[in-house]
């Protein structure tokens, strides 16, 4: 048989002496800090958002199909631009009822202010986003202005 030899150092072999010593023999861990578990809830929205606004999963869904992302961006910017007061801005997938395989997205804007000011911003909005959206992208979804 041949002798094996340890490749260990000798200092590898010696138990530590420091850790023999009565006062911390069968010491584990003590404790330094209390630690009290708090679930994190963090609030990330799932739901698709257009223009910061979120979204149903059908708008985003047909703005994604027709490349309109881009434009109901612009129609938001517009909108909050040129009414007087914006209260909020909604968008709902609509299919209409009289043309078969007829859809869109409706912009629903709830606006405060005088009728010749909102009607002034109506007028400015159409001017505007028929020169800023391609005439392809304008009969996928329309304004409605909701006075408050």
């Amino acid at each position: 048989m041949s002798q094996e030899t340890s490749a260990k150092p000798d200092s590898a072999a010696k138990p530590y002496t420091e850790a023999e010593s009565s006062e911390q023999a069968g010491k584990v861990a003590e404790g330094v800090a209390t630690y009290a578990y708090t679930p994190f809830k963090k609030h990330v929205s799932l739901q698709p958002q257009i223009a910061g606004i979120a979204v149903s999963d059908e708008v985003w869904r047909f703005a994604a199909a027709h490349e309109l992302i881009p434009c109901l961006e612009t129609a938001e910017r517009l909108i909050r631009e040129l009414f007087p007061k914006v209260l909020g801005i909604r968008f709902t997938y609509e299919i209409d009822p009289e043309i078969e395989n007829e859809s869109y997205i409706v912009i629903r804007a709830k606006v405060q202010g005088k009728f010749e000011e909102l009607l002034r911003a109506d007028w400015a909005y159409t001017k505007k986003i028929t020169r800023l959206v391609p005439i392809s992208k304008l009969p996928l979804f329309s304004l409605f202005p909701v006075v408050e």
